[in-house]
């Protein structure tokens, strides 16, 4: 006959560890100890040892629940709606700025159509004056051969009227002669007339806006920095931009915003379990 040693735990009365951390998780840990009627836990906790256990985990959760106070959710979820928010007018402006360089482009080509219209004016207006200054040079030839006179052509036709209008007598030339002055006066103002249009008008045109080869100066000095040194890198910019906000609502809004839907309705089934089991 055996004799049964009343140290050694049945299967049936055994507890790990495992299962102790389980049951006492599971609001459980009450009916174990009343079950086990104090007996050891597993094959060396002892019941003083497993208020020890559970004691360390009721300091767990108590940790716990103080760390769920700390309220980081709403902290978190308030500075993702100012930055919502920031990003919201960033975006707006990011917007507003596009139809700002969309403007400026617009802008731009319809000022170089205006350019190439002023430019067929001006060849226009060029040749204009090479017409008249051919012609007035012509007339100039022609007056001082048939005078014989070697003076300019408003001098020369003055002179010549001068001398006819002398041999008129009783001062019926007087008229005449005042006719004369203005027209010599218009003559001379011819030449002067020409160079200011070609020299200080038409060639300061033609050297900014229509060279005669390669680009005009105001291309090189206006047009293509304002594209390549404004437009282009702002343009760079906004796309940047856009990015960043995409990848921050993709990247960081929506997964944190999922995380904290998620963390709320564990919290409710928390409140639920502890309702349920008489734990709150």
């Amino acid at each position: 006959m055996t004799t049964e040693n009343p140290n050694v735990m049945t299967e049936e009365k055994m507890l790990t560890r495992r299962q102790l951390i389980t049951s006492a998780a599971a609001g459980g840990a009450a009916l174990v100890v009343t079950g086990l009627g104090g007996a050891a836990v597993g094959s060396a906790m002892t019941t003083a040892q497993y208020e020890i256990e559970l004691t360390k985990l009721r300091a767990l959760v108590a940790l716990y629940e103080q760390l769920e106070r700390v309220g980081l959710d709403a902290i978190l979820a308030t500075g993702l709606n100012i930055v919502r928010g920031a990003l919201d007018a960033v975006k707006g402006g990011v917007n507003l700025l596009r139809d700002g360089i969309t403007a400026v482009e617009s802008a731009i080509k319809n000022f170089q159509v205006l350019l190439n219209t002023l430019s067929g004016a001006a060849a226009g207006a060029g040749q204009g004056l090479d017409d008249l200054s051919n012609k007035f040079h012509a007339a100039e030839g022609i007056v001082i051969a048939v005078l014989g006179t070697a003076l300019p052509l408003a001098e020369s036709i003055a002179g010549f009227f001068k001398t006819l209008l002398d041999k008129i007598p009783f001062g019926i030339g007087d008229d005449i002669r005042r006719a004369v002055s203005a027209l010599t006066d218009l003559i001379r103002a011819i030449p002067n007339a020409i160079d200011t249009v070609a020299n200080q008008l038409l060639k300061p045109l033609r050297d900014a806006f229509f060279p005669s080869s390669g680009d005009p100066a105001v291309k090189s000095n206006l047009i293509d920095p304002i594209g390549k040194s404004v437009l282009e890198p702002l343009k760079r910019l906004l796309t940047d931009i856009e990015t960043l906000v995409g990848h921050w609502e993709k990247d960081l809004t929506s997964p944190v915003q999922a995380a904290l839907v998620d963390r709320q309705k564990i919290r409710e089934q928390i409140v639920q379990y502890k309702k349920d089991n008489g734990m709150a």
